[in-house]
């Protein structure tokens, strides 16, 4: 029998926390819950995951601080961030940062799993669809955040 995947999971709101586990307690083994950054650097030390994902904006630390720790680690876990936010500047900094995935909250139940997935793989994932409220319309705002995400993957030799 093959081992599950462990993740921990952070955000600050309690009813996404919970979302998350759910969506994730399918396929990975959740190994701990954190309702901030510091948290979650706190329960990355004490479980050592393979995965952790991460609330855009979480109080003290939010997911970018979060990541940026993470990636200094010796052996840094893959990081996947969850976000409403739409903004091609902060996706683009969620990657520089190190994390390897990108879910728009309003495609949680779609794509958080492919997400993890595809990050394990050592691949970029972001959402195939954003928010209507956006600014930007929503071909070119998925067009730039794919272009992003591959232009952060290292180069193949």
């Amino acid at each position: 029998m093959t081992k599950r995947l462990s993740v921990v999971v952070a955000a600050d709101h309690p009813g996404v926390l919970q979302e998350l586990v759910s969506l994730l307690k399918v396929k990975f083994e959740v190994v701990a819950e954190a309702d901030s950054g510091k948290t979650a650097l706190q329960c990355v030390r004490q479980h050592h995951p393979d995965v952790v994902i991460l609330d855009l904006e979480m109080h003290p630390l939010n997911g970018i601080e979060t990541a940026t720790v993470l990636g200094k680690l010796i052996s840094p876990p893959v990081v996947v961030i969850c976000s409403g936010e739409t903004n091609l500047d902060i996706v683009e900094l969620c990657f520089k940062v190190g994390a390897l995935g990108y879910v728009f909250k309003s495609k949680m139940a779609q794509d958080l799993v492919k997400a993890v997935e595809a990050a394990v793989r050592g691949e970029n994932f972001v959402s195939t669809d954003g928010h209507r409220s956006c600014a930007t319309p929503r071909t070119f705002v998925l067009d730039e955040a794919h272009r992003i995400a591959k232009k952060s993957l290292p180069k193949q030799e």
